[in-house]
């Protein structure tokens, strides 16, 4: 017997082990990116691309990363898909939108910090791991949200792009 107090919405993420645990990792990846940022606007860092290089290691931590996409395979690969997979996948992307962004930005940033201390050779293949591994992170941010773009496609979802289509004008009346 179901409890009637709990609304259905409620009751389907919780009678769904894996609906919870999309939504558990989604959400901590959403806190994740806001106190990420939260820290990097904060003033008292120190310089400006030390603390983008910094914010740049958290916006793309690939844990923390890989969060969304298991959580979109656990919600929408897996069949049957869950209820509410589709948005699900929705906030993933955006996911990894903001990733993207303020990862790109940071990243771009954070140069000035990783080639400032190049005098040794040590300073100089710590500059060049940066700069790789940098790009590479950047990439695998791509790879998910590319795989997360693909199953909220599958489900049906259309990104707002470019502009609607408009109704063609109805025929002039006849003349009498």
């Amino acid at each position: 017997m179901t409890d009637p107090s709990v609304s259905p919405a409620v009751r389907s993420v919780l009678g769904s082990p894996r609906a919870l645990a999309a939504w558990a990792l989604i959400g901590y990846a959403a806190l994740h990116l806001v106190f990420t940022f939260l820290v990097w606007a904060a003033p008292g860092r120190g310089s400006v691309s030390g603390g983008a290089a910094s914010a740049y290691g958290q916006f793309t931590d690939l844990l923390i990363m890989a969060m969304p996409v298991v959580a979109v395979v656990l919600a929408a690969y897996l069949t049957p898909p869950v209820a509410g997979a589709k948005l699900i996948t929705l906030i993933a992307l955006i996911e990894y939108a903001v990733a993207l962004a303020f990862g790109g930005l940071t990243f771009l940033i954070g140069l000035g910090a990783a080639f400032d201390g190049i005098g040794t050779a040590e300073g100089a293949m710590i500059a060049l791991q940066y700069l790789v591994l940098g790009f590479a992170r950047l990439g695998l941010l791509v790879v998910a949200g590319y795989v997360v773009f693909r199953a909220f496609t599958t489900l049906g979802g259309r990104l707002p792009v470019g502009r609607r289509p408009v109704a063609p004008p109805p025929p002039p009346a006849a003349a009498p």
